[in-house]
Parts: C-alpha cells; sequence; structure tokens
C-alpha cells in the first residue's frame, strides 16, 4: 500500500503541499491486524492516531454515568480515529477494535509533534481536528448529563 498515495485521494488533505502530504506519510507506519485486534481501549491513553487504510474497525463506549454501552460506530477506509491519543495524558473516551483484518496507519504522538517543525500545516490541521473531537465530546457529554438530571429526582433541603 502506497501511503502517500492514499492520504493524496482523501478530502482532510487535498488542501495540502504535495511535499506536506509526504512528510506525513513517511512518519506514517503501516501494519495489518486481524479481526478482534483492540487498538483503543475506553478509558486509557491511545498509542496512536490511526488512518484507516482496508477493512472495518467498531468504535464502542460505555457511558462512565449509567454504565451503558452506546451504539456502536463503524468505521471504514479512509476514517480516522483515535485523535486524542494526540493529547498528552489524555484518555480515550471509546475503544476501538477490528472487526475483520484491516491495514491501518499510525501516527505516533512523537512524531504528531515533530509534524510541528517538519510540515506545519498538517500539524495544525490535525490539531484543529482535534479539538473538533474535543468539542462534539463535550457536547455529547453535557447533553447525556443533561438527561440523567432529567430522570433523577432532585432532593430540596429540609
Amino acid at each position: 500500500m502506497d501511503i502517500k498515495q492514499f492520504l493524496r485521494t482523501l478530502p482532510a488533505f487535498e488542501n495540502f503541499k504535495m511535499t506536506d502530504i509526504d512528510v506525513l506519510a513517511e512518519k506514517m507506519m503501516v501494519s495489518r491486524h486481524p479481526a478482534g485486534h483492540v487498538f483503543i481501549t475506553q478509558g486509557e491513553q491511545g498509542e496512536a492516531l490511526y488512518l484507516l487504510v482496508e477493512g472495518a474497525i467498531q468504535s464502542v463506549h460505555v457511558d462512565e454515568a449509567t454504565d451503558a454501552n452506546q451504539e456502536a460506530l463503524d468505521l471504514h477506509a479512509g476514517e480516522m480515529f483515535g485523535l486524542l491519543s494526540l493529547v498528552e495524558n489524555m484518555p480515550a473516551g471509546w475503544g476501538a477494535m477490528a472487526k475483520e483484518p484491516v491495514t491501518v496507519a499510525e501516527l505516533s504522538w512523537p512524531d504528531f509533534r515533530d509534524l510541528f517543525r517538519t510540515a506545519p500545516p498538517i500539524a495544525h490541521h490535525l490539531q484543529y481536528m482535534v479539538a473538533v473531537q474535543l468539542a462534539r465530546d463535550l457536547q455529547s457529554r453535557n447533553k447525556q448529563l443533561r438527561e440523567l438530571m432529567k430522570r433523577s429526582p432532585v432532593s430540596t433541603p429540609a
């Protein structure tokens, strides 16, 4: 798999210079994994940002407040997961496991940090994607907590 060519076909990277995409591709390690391989465990620091090249990933989340499983999401070729692994000491909010044999390209946290030196536009774009993910997670959590509060009786002081 030519990761440079694959990156060039993705809408997330279409506006970047080829030299910056080449730098990103050189930092990404491509690997194959069997069905059932766990990439991310909810509540633990992720090891890398992953770009799914082939196969399918199932992403799952257990709500800490209710212990309820949320609907699983299927990820397909061209989608990224593990964005929060690019934030130091940030536990993953979702787990991710291979549904079938998969090929992924991974970007480690140290390599992400080095992108600020070697390909700043790509590094800033990934940083923006992390910020968007954090904002989505915060909005989702806020909504869940509001729903939980509606269902729970509020005790008033006597």
